[in-house]
């Protein structure tokens, strides 16, 4: 990428070649996937290549979450491309197939195939964890824990991230669990619908993770109203969450935080505003 291709929207989006942010421990800040059409003029100059639109995403931030992996199996070229188009310091975390997820398939299959894809992200060191999010028929009960305890057996020494959309897993049995097999708790923010969990910030491993997928209570279970993550947080309702985050960040070694409302580049907007206000509240400026 060219400097007069990056400052088309210098002006937008300044920060060049991102750090995370220092604390007690270190909170890394991103999006929810990187390639999305209505992000071009958003976010992406108009005119860049979207074989380009990684290396620009890299200028602005130095973490990203992969999402293709829970719709399809990518090829360990395409992760190989990924480290090519990003500084050695750029990481990654990515999802895990819905067949693990979701019930959709042979999930032992899926997983072997899905670790062998990502093994270039392992090699070079530059793999933070996976993620498996859970739907909200996935409830709490003896069954769905040896579950969780077979998904920590095969992913061995990757951190694995648990996002559950159901609140009949929000209770102390579950997070002692996910602590006891040193999972990463993933705390969603979501809208406020019955049956959907409420934030509840508890670190049950070394990580931190919260992921922002807006609140949308008319458009999330009916798509014919309207994209589910078409949500722009304001500047007020991430303010709010300086606490949570503080007290995420007591007692994690890196926490991560990711936009995943990317209808419009509204994740990219919103990750930039969460960060400046973390920075204004640490006196980073």
């Amino acid at each position: 990428m060219t400097r007069a291709e990056f400052e088309q929207t210098s002006s937008l989006f300044p920060e060049e070649f991102p750090e995370p942010i220092k604390r007690n421990g270190h909170i890394h800040i991103g999006t929810s996937g990187y390639v999305f059409q209505d992000w071009r003029g958003e976010f992406y100059p108009k005119g860049l290549s979207q074989q380009k639109w990684l290396d620009y995403y890299a200028n602005h931030f130095e973490v990203v979450e992969i999402n293709a992996t829970y719709y399809r199996l990518l090829p360990e070229s395409s992760f190989e491309t990924m480290l090519r188009k990003t500084p050695a310091t750029f990481t990654f975390w990515v999802k895990v197939p819905s067949e693990v997820t979701h019930g959709k398939g042979d999930a032992k299959k899926a997983l072997n195939l899905f670790f062998e894809s990502i093994q270039p992200l392992r090699s070079e060191g530059r793999l933070r964890g996976i993620l498996a999010q859970f739907p909200p028929s996935f409830k709490y009960n003896e069954q769905k824990l040896m579950y969780l305890r077979w998904l920590k057996e095969m992913t061995h020494e990757i951190a694995l991230g648990i996002e559950f959309r159901s609140d009949s897993w929000s209770k102390d049995e579950t997070y002692n669990t996910l602590m006891e097999l040193d999972l990463v708790s993933v705390v969603p923010d979501l809208p406020n619908l019955s049956g959907l969990p409420k934030v509840d910030i508890r670190v049950t491993a070394e990580t931190g993770y919260i992921r922002f997928h807006g609140h949308n209570e008319h458009t999330w279970y009916n798509s014919r109203l309207g994209d589910r993550y078409d949500y722009n947080y304001s500047e007020d309702e991430l303010k709010s969450w300086v606490p949570a985050i503080l007290e995420m960040d007591e007692q994690a070694a890196h926490t991560y935080l990711f936009f995943n409302n990317c209808h419009a580049g509204q994740a990219v907007k919103n990750a930039k505003m969460m960060h400046r206000i973390l920075s204004r509240e640490f006196d980073l400026f």
